[in-house]
């Protein structure tokens, strides 16, 4: 890479959504002067899959990156993730992928960003993370200090004006692991969330889909055909339409400006009915909330 201080860290459980955003990165990435680091994290299923899907990923679509990292196989109290399985796939994708032997760093996830910390001079990190926020939690907990070198975080999350998907008041990823979710609100670094508010905004409609509608599936590219295979593999579940949390959050990290946010300070709730419940409070504005897409530009982008 050419600018050796600076660090893309991109923290994922694939997961259809997942996969459809590495997907939109692999074309992006290749003009990217940062250090690109692909971590994984428990979540949609477990961590052997997770890990093993997002190593078929990066292959299937000829990804180039600095290092692979395997993240926390359980939440921050240590108990077995909450998985999507119902929704992604036993084993996260429905898809089956082609097997690859890439190697795995042998440091966590949390304690490489720690190595960063020690060994880049300057250095500056962003995370995008698309699954539990828990890598992030145990990096800030374990190394306080490395907060002074992450630069940004963004984060698909949290449904702060909307109904959850995981029950009535939380979004997923956040109630997989309300605990870290609290820590990285609270943690004082630059965030911007993309939450359930946005996500239905941008759908792909499985009847525009099969008359073949969209622009970005319809070439011969790699990323365009891995993309295809993966939507259709999930409209043989039977729905309707599929909404793009994941991809919508890494266009947040491409295009801030394709989005209108709301500057607040968020409280996550830990404990009881309401675990993971994400709510918005008007003091301490480091966080920024995506509360209107521009979805003209965004298809435009895409598509």
């Amino acid at each position: 890479m050419n600018n050796t201080n600076k660090f893309l860290i991109i923290d994922t459980d694939p997961g259809v959504d997942d996969a459809l955003s590495l997907a939109m990165l692999s074309n992006i990435l290749k003009n990217n002067d940062d250090n690109i680091i692909f971590s994984s994290i428990g979540g949609n299923t477990s961590l052997r899959n997770t890990h093993k899907n997002l190593i078929n990923i990066l292959s299937n679509l000829e990804i180039s990156y600095k290092h692979l990292l395997k993240g926390s196989d359980s939440t921050l109290l240590g108990e077995k993730f909450t998985d999507a399985e119902h929704y992604h796939g036993k084993e996260g994708l429905t898809l089956k992928l082609i097997n690859s032997n890439l190697g795995t760093h042998n440091l966590e996830t949390y304690e490489y960003i720690h190595e960063i910390y020690n060994s880049q001079k300057n250095a500056k990190i962003k995370l995008l993370m698309l699954g539990p926020l828990t890598n992030l939690a145990k990096a800030i907990i374990s190394f306080p200090e490395i907060s002074s070198i992450i630069d940004e975080v963004i984060v698909m999350g949290g449904a702060f004006f909307t109904e959850g998907n995981a029950t009535k008041y939380a979004e997923f990823n956040i109630y997989a692991d309300a605990e870290s979710a609290s820590i990285v609100f609270n943690s004082k670094l630059n965030i911007r969330v993309v939450g359930l508010d946005v996500c239905n905004d941008l759908i792909i409609d499985k009847i525009k889909f099969y008359n073949n509608e969209y622009s970005f599936l319809k070439s011969d590219t790699k990323s365009s055909q891995f993309s295809k295979n993966i939507i259709d593999s999930k409209y043989h579940t039977n729905k309707s339409a599929m909404a793009l949390c994941d991809p919508i959050a890494t266009i947040c990290l491409i295009e801030k400006k394709l989005f209108s946010y709301k500057n607040c300070s968020v409280k996550v709730i830990v404990e009881g009915n309401k675990t993971g419940q994400t709510i918005p409070l008007n003091n301490n504005n480091n966080i920024q909330i995506a509360h209107k897409i521009n979805r003209t530009k965004i298809w435009n982008l895409i598509d």
